[in-house]
């Protein structure tokens, strides 16, 4: 994103944190100015339109060498003929970037064009967005600028980079306006215009009236450094001399490699094609039929018609009094010499001169063009007020409507022989052409380019754009005859993106500006001079491409001097052809043999594996190759040849020894990149060989190549019993483990009896019983269980948590098996389903406390009106003829009801009693036991819609002479005896393996234990939330501490092979954890009690099962969140050392110390990053983490140690960890669901909303701006004199000093030297612009979560890795806080992050969320569920713009459930995009059916 140019709003704090306060301002619209107001066009902010693409060369190794050797001078980087694209200005980059990090003074970019100003401003602005740059060009009016005091000043407030014209700094430094001593470094592109002794270019006189004696002096200069692809004008010594004098700069070429002479085989094909012309072409007023363009003959004939009289320019001068107005009268009448005749002739031979180069269709269609050009703007009749160009302007398009211009036919006709000639060229050329055709007018572009897109030869083949110079002067009329309207960056842009193919330009595309390698380009005009052909040849650098010169077929001078050009370049081409062979020569030459033989072979002791000098450069790329891979970072390493002085070699063609320089990526530590052949060689390629050597040497003694000589990998890491292959989806384990087998043998040893009293409650809470739990163990405190038997609320049953002990062995055993009243509670709820074995004893005693009813028969006393009226509300009823089937009596019908008021009479003799014959209506007793979950609706019952839904005769009832309390009780006595069952399995777990854990609360390890498909009351899902990451932070903390110098790239592979599911399960059933696990449901319908004595005859259990690994993995995971939850992290790598214990675990602390150590105490922060400190709110202790943070992969070169990929790794960890500690104790009102847990997380750390945070998070930088209000004077082009100095209509600019704050985002400070990625943020810049308010509107107010929107915006990974990384900085650099043996450290860095985290608005933004319950499901994972199991498939479309050289790549996509078409997207920037817009749409459709279905109604919604 491009720094925003606006006002600060006030809901922003001053350190740049982002509350949810401001946020929502945001979304209403208070501070909408701060991001979508208008930046000026010369300011760093971003335009709205698209941005110029940027071609990206891989040629670090001479721009890193030109960049050391420009510290060390001033140089001039000549490139020669290396590929001019990006590469000399890349150098200017790298050099710029260093300049204004170690520098307060401003770096000044210096281009010989407007067109390449603008260009050079676009690729230099995109690579340095941490600091405000601008863009001054004379059309800025800064001749205005020195009209007030301080304009100057103001204008380079907190500027740290402009760019500009020559002339534009050389007029500020000779009015002492920008002083030599505030630049750091001037940059001069294409600095070959600068040379000669008496130049009277503007960096030549800048450099000898202003740098020379103030060097001479001793006084502080800036640093110079030269850009040119070709240092000579001339083809002499002494100008390469003189330039360098000038520039007081040497000239370094960077070194070439044989290899690359030895590619540049593909020199474009040379051809001439003749077109027929007559000699004599060039007086226009011959060969002209006036006859055959009737717009052309009234042109003219009205040029000679009109009142001279009535010319603007005449009336004007006839207002105005003095000598000079007369004069200039007089002549203008005398001469006809105004603006509009001189537009009106103009346009007039321009007609003429198209006519004959292009033919009569492009005369007709240019005369249209500009005259319809020129009159659309004009509206309503002349008014007094009107300035004099606004009335010359009018004027002008009042004749253009009276000439009566018509468009000529769509299909371009009667085009010139030249035309012809060209658009056969065109036609014939054969493969995917990428072209360029060069014209000398800028009219020519216009309708050259229009008819190429429209003649039916090219116009399905060529994709037709066009580029011309932008030069502008302030004051200057815009030329409309040029036809020059369109947006040229663009029409490049889209070049360069291989939208259009074929561009038709002037010399603007010879030099400078970077275009892509062509395999066609035509001189349509000849060339200039011997300069311009050669740079428009070296445009043709494709293989197998074209240079084709158009020439006339008729003799002439100027044709024979093109021939004789064509055979001296013929000549040049096989001159440098026939070095070729001698340059392979030189490189397959046999080197010495002792010299071979005496170099030493790499050889590692154990294997015997070995390297020669012959295989290191393969395996050196191989394992730069194997390193993690990141866009926009290149990863191959390179060579830089040298001479034995280190001079780069200059001409690789001459023979001579040489030694070879290979430099690994960034992401290996600073002492691993950077290595020298030991020898030097004849041949370039054993050069290299050497280097490759001795870099894959120093690779393997520092173990980043194992004992067989190859790239290290994370199974080299871990031990080979530890190494685990890919995990299987179920694994035969142990049956679950059956607790009730030791109870029972203790029941019969008799050592000991414990009591737990428990209370089982009601609902209401009307209805208590207290009891006490007693075993031959020690009674489990179980948490409050709530069980559900029916459709209502649940009963809870409590423990006393302080109430378990010893109440004696065998002599007291007699007293509680007698008090035993566990058989007689489930006889209540029980006995009519089945006999219960009541001489038998079950595992658990219940036996009720005191003041409890003791005696608990069912029998009791027949049912009557006045007995049931008594005991209906608490006691049962039970039917004698039905094996005593309890009832809930609800009322006494003393006769027998109608039939039709009867929902179910549980007797067969109803119609056959007598009317008289009492019955009892009553509701029935549940057969399933309780659940620990609420039934779920679908369950509940059918109400009957009778009066009495169930009536029983009531002689065959009896009423129970205990309360209904205590039956119910019974009912609730398997599941209380389940849950106990559990706890003790889970106690066993704590008390023999999960002893060093330190976990105290059994609930803990109880839920850690139990499985989602078991459907307890409680599951591992929120637990296993939290130690998944808590395991994933742990395990990254400590290969990053233990392997300081591996790259992320290894450590990334290495955390998810020691985390993976696969290890974890291996773990869980090698440690016995999977005799433990929870997963059998318990079966309601089927269960019978267990006694003691069956129990006692049944051997021990020998079974298996079948579990899911997933699930052995997750109970681990469950189990290290358990006892983070007891001791925090120490606990939790207690836990990790008993399931791992292959891996060394360490103390956070002690790993944050190292990380710490590791860091440099005495690198220095950058000037370029000063605000980040303020904005992030934390002062870092050692500077150099916070440069490490914001350091690019692509950003190599001196002066760099590392790059954010190991901070980023670290930091993802510790994001994750910091939000889902913060989510798993979120308790308002309660905890939340594990789903809500996965969604919320997913919401929260995904790589789209981290980018947009990130571009929303800012820092501000105060700048201003200049608006000149031009005053109104003749300047109307009208005047011939230059010493106009009277004073009449000539007035002082207006000079406005507008102060700004510009907006600096936290991604701005990435330190890259990828253009392709500054072309990406720039990108994304335009879309955040155009798209955050809708984002902030549906994040902070919508109902459901902006996946869609997210999607469109394509945040590139890059955004959120700059969080990361300094969220890890952050982390790392807490350890100068507390040392690493005191406590509360982890405490203190924890809370440094969560400060961050809640900074950048992730923490606002969850509590928004789960407060206003946002709808978190994306798209595509809620269509699958919607879709019920049918298939789901998104086809998705590219949609190209063919023939809009501007024009996007879009994606439409339609989504198929069940193959009918639910959701369409067009227009999606992304597949993404398109995907997940689709099934959006799709989604709304299958929930309106859903809910039409509840609804009842029919048909398609």
């Amino acid at each position: 994103m491009e720094p925003d140019c606006s006002t600060s709003s006030s809901s922003e704090s001053d350190d740049g944190l982002l509350s949810e306060a401001a946020m929502l301002a945001a979304v209403n619209g208070t501070d909408e100015a701060d991001f979508d107001s208008q930046p000026s066009p010369r300011s760093d902010s971003p335009a709205q339109d698209e941005q110029p693409t940027v071609v990206t060369l891989a040629a670090r190794a001479y721009q890193l060498e030109m960049l050391e050797k420009s510290f060390k001078e001033n140089i001039i980087v000549a490139l020669g003929k290396m590929d001019t694209g990006s590469g000399k200005t890349q150098v200017a980059i790298l050099r710029i970037q260093a300049e204004i990090e170690r520098s307060d003074k401003i770096a000044w970019f210096l281009a010989p064009t407007v067109a390449l100003a603008q260009q050079q401003f676009e690729v230099i602005r995109a690579q340095t967005q941490s600091v405000r740059s601008r863009l001054i060009v004379g059309s800025d009016n800064v001749e205005a600028w020195s009209s007030k005091p301080g304009v100057w000043d103001a204008v380079l407030l907190n500027i740290r980079i402009v760019v500009s014209t020559y002339q534009i700094l050389f007029d500020a430094v000779s009015h002492a306006l920008v002083p030599l001593e505030s630049l750091c470094l001037i940059v001069v592109d294409e600095a070959h215009n600068c040379g000669g002794k008496k130049s009277r270019n503007a960096v030549a006189r800048l450099m000898r009236e202003h740098y020379a004696p103030r060097k001479e002096k001793g006084l502080y200069v800036p640093h110079i450094l030269g850009l040119t692809a070709s240092p000579l004008m001339k083809s002499n010594l002494a100008g390469l001399e003189e330039l360098e004098r000038t520039l007081d700069a040497v000239i370094r070429t960077p070194s070439k490699h044989r290899d690359e002479l030895l590619a540049q085989v593909n020199r474009p094909e040379m051809k001439t094609v003749p077109y027929a012309a007559p000699a004599d072409d060039d007086d226009n007023d011959n060969d002209i039929d006036l006859s055959t363009l009737p717009a052309l003959e009234n042109l003219w004939r009205l040029c000679v018609k009109l009142d001279i009289r009535q010319d603007p320019y005449i009336r004007y001068l006839l207002e105005r009094t003095g000598p000079k107005r007369r004069e200039k009268l007089q002549k203008a009448i005398m001469k006809r010499k105004t603006y509009c005749m001189r537009s009106l002739t103009s346009l007039g031979r321009r007609t003429q001169e198209m006519y004959l180069k292009l033919g009569p269709w492009a005369a007709e269609y240019y005369l249209y063009e500009v005259i319809s050009d020129f009159t659309k703007p004009v509206d309503g009749e002349q008014q007094p007020g009107d300035s004099l160009q606004e009335q010359e302007r009018r004027y002008l398009a009042d004749i253009f409507q009276r000439i009566g211009a018509k468009p000529p036919p769509t299909v371009p006709t009667d085009l010139s022989p030249k035309v012809q000639a060209l658009l056969d060229v065109l036609e014939s050329h054969e493969g995917d052409p990428i072209g360029i055709i060069f014209v000398k007018e800028r009219a020519t572009v216009a309708v050259l380019s229009h008819i190429l897109a429209n003649h039916p030869k090219t116009s399905h083949r060529y994709r037709v754009g066009s580029m011309v110079g932008t030069s502008k002067m302030p004051g200057k009329r815009r030329d409309f005859l040029d036809l020059a309207q369109k947006d040229y960056l663009l029409s490049l842009g889209a070049f360069r993106a291989k939208k259009t193919n074929l561009v038709v330009a002037t010399s603007v595309l010879e030099e400078g500006i970077d275009v892509p390698a062509c395999n066609l380009v035509i001189c349509f005009d000849e060339p200039d001079n011997l300069k311009a052909f050669i740079q428009r040849r070296g445009r043709a650098r494709m293989s197998e491409s074209e240079l084709y010169l158009l020439v006339k077929s008729v003799p002439n001078p100027v044709s024979r001097d093109w021939q004789a050009l064509e055979a001296a370049m013929k000549r040049k081409y096989e001159d440098e052809m026939r070095q070729n062979p001698l340059l392979e020569q030189l490189e397959t030459a046999v080197a010495d043999p002792s010299e071979l033989n005496d170099y030493p072979i790499l050889r590692d002791p154990d294997t015997g594996a070995q390297i020669t000098l012959h295989d290191a450069k393969p395996h050196l790329e191989h394992f730069c190759a194997t390193l993690r891979s990141r866009k926009f970072v290149d990863w191959n390493p390179y060579y830089v040849l040298h001479t034995l002085d280190g001079e780069p070699i200059v001409d690789a063609r001459q023979p001579g020894l040489r030694r070879a320089t290979v430099h690994l990526p960034v992401s290996l530590p600073p002492e691993l990149r950077k290595f020298q052949g030991l020898h030097a060689w004849l041949s370039e390629a054993a050069a290299c060989r050497d280097a490759a050597f001795q870099a894959y040497e120093a690779l393997y003694k520092a173990g980043l190549v194992n004992k067989h000589l190859l790239p290290v990998t994370e199974d080299d890491l871990i031990p080979e019993g530890e190494r685990v292959g890919k995990r299987e989806g179920m694994a035969m384990v142990r049956g679950e483990m059956e607790p009730w087998g030791v109870v029972a043998r203790a029941w019969k040893e008799g050592k000991g009896r414990y009591r737990r009293r428990m209370r089982v409650e009601s609902p209401n809470g009307e209805e208590k019983v207290v009891m006490d739990v007693v075993m031959p163990v020690p009674v489990p405190y179980m948490a409050p269980l709530e069980l559900h038997w029916d459709h209502g609320p649940p009963w809870r049953v409590e423990m006393d948590i302080d109430m378990c002990q010893n109440v004696g062995g065998e002599e007291t055993n007699g007293d509680f098996v007698g008090h035993d009243q566990s058989i007689a509670l489930l006889e209540l709820a029980f006995g009519h389903r089945r006999r219960l074995e009541t001489d038998k004893q079950y595992p658990v005693s219940f036996v009720l406390a005191d003041g409890e009813v003791n005696n608990l028969t069912i029998e009791g006393a027949p049912v009557t009106a006045e007995l049931l009226n008594k005991l209906a509300t608490t006691h049962l009823v039970r039917d004698v003829t039905n094996s005593g089937q309890p009832y809930f009596p609800v009322s006494y019908l003393p006769t027998k009801p109608a039939a039709e008021l009867v929902g179910k009479a549980a007797d067969e003799e109803f119609e056959n009693r007598p009317e008289n014959t009492p019955y009892v209506v009553v509701k029935k007793w549940p057969k399933a036991i309780p659940l620990f979950h609420p039934a779920v609706k679908q369950q509940q019952p059918v109400a009957s819609t009778k009066p009495y839904p169930r009536i029983v005769p009531a002689e065959q009832l009896r009423v129970d002479n205990v309360p209904a309390v205590y039956s119910r009780v019974g009912f609730l006595i398997p599941a209380i005896t389940h849950a106990l069952g559990i706890h003790l399995v889970a106690r066993d777990l704590l008390e023999t393996r999960l002893q060093d854990t330190g976990i105290t609360d059994l609930s803990l390890v109880v839920s850690a234990i139990t499985a989602r498909a078991a459907r307890e009351w409680t599951d591992y899902e929120r637990l296993e939330f939290l130690g998944d990451s808590i395991l994933k932070f742990c395990t990254t903390v400590n290969i990053c501490a233990k392997h300081l110098k591996y790259p992320e790239g290894i450590l990334s592979p290495l955390k998810d092979k020691l985390v993976s599911n696969s290890r974890l399960s291996r773990a869980a059933i090698s440690s016995g954890l999977d005799h433990y696990i929870i997963h059998q449901q318990f079966q309601l319908r089927k269960w019978r009690p267990t006694y003691i004595q069956t129990l006692l005859s049944q051997p021990p259990s020998q079974s298996r099962r079948l579990l899911s690994t997933k699930t052995l993995a997750d109970v681990i995971e469950s189990l290290i969140g358990a006892s983070y939850l007891s001791r925090g992290a120490s606990g939790a790598l207690a836990c990790m050392a008993l399931f791992l214990p292959s891996f060394t675990w360490q103390s956070v602390e002690k790993c944050r110390s190292l990380l710490f150590a590791d860091a440099p105490e005495d690198e220095a922060l950058p000037k370029t990053m000063v605000p980040l400190e303020p904005l992030l709110g934390h002062t870092f202790a050692r500077k150099a983490l916070l440069v490490e943070a914001f350091t690019h992969g692509s950003c190599s070169g001196p002066g760099v140690r590392a790059s954010l990929d190991r901070l980023e790794f670290l930091g993802d960890a510790v994001l994750d960890y910091v939000v889902v500690n913060k989510l798993f104790a979120y308790s308002d009102p309660a905890p939340l669901e594990p789903q809500t847990l996965h969604l919320l997380r997913t919401a929260l750390v995904n790589a789209d909303i981290l980018g947009f945070l990130v571009m929303e998070w800012c820092a501000t930088v105060e700048g201003a701006e200049v608006d000149v209000a031009a005053a109104e004077s003749s300047g109307s082009g009208n005047s011939d004199d230059d010493d106009d100095d009277d004073d009449d209509g000539k007035e002082d600019a207006d000079v406005t000093i507008r102060r700004t704050e510009t907006k600096l985002p936290l991604w701005s400070f990435l330190r890259h030297a990828s253009p392709d990625m500054g072309l990406v943020q720039r990108a994304t810049a335009q879309r955040h612009a155009a798209m955050r308010g809708e984002i902030l509107e549906a994040l902070w107010r919508g109902g459901r979560y902006p996946w869609t929107l997210l999607a469109r915006l394509q945040a590139h990974k890059f955004y959120s890795d700059v969080f990361e990384s300094v969220l890890g900085a952050v982390w790392v650099d807490c350890a100068a806080m507390v040392g690493e043996e005191e406590e509360g450290g982890e405490r203190a860095a924890v809370k440094a992050c969560e400060q961050l985290v809640e900074r950048i608005g992730i923490l606002p933004l969850m509590r928004r969320l789960v407060r206003d319950k946002v709808e978190l499901l994306h798209p595509k994972e809620e269509l699958g569920r919607l879709a019920c199991g049918e298939r789901v498939d998104y086809e998705v479309v590219a949609v190209g713009e063919v023939g809009e050289e501007d024009g996007e790549t879009t994606f439409s996509c339609k989504v198929l459930v069940g193959g009918e078409c639910l959701g369409t997207a067009e227009g999606a920037w992304s597949r993404l995009e398109a995907r997940t817009k689709a099934a959006e749409v799709a989604c709304e459709v299958l929930r309106a059916r859903k809910a039409a279905k509840v609804n009842g109604e029919v048909g398609e919604v």
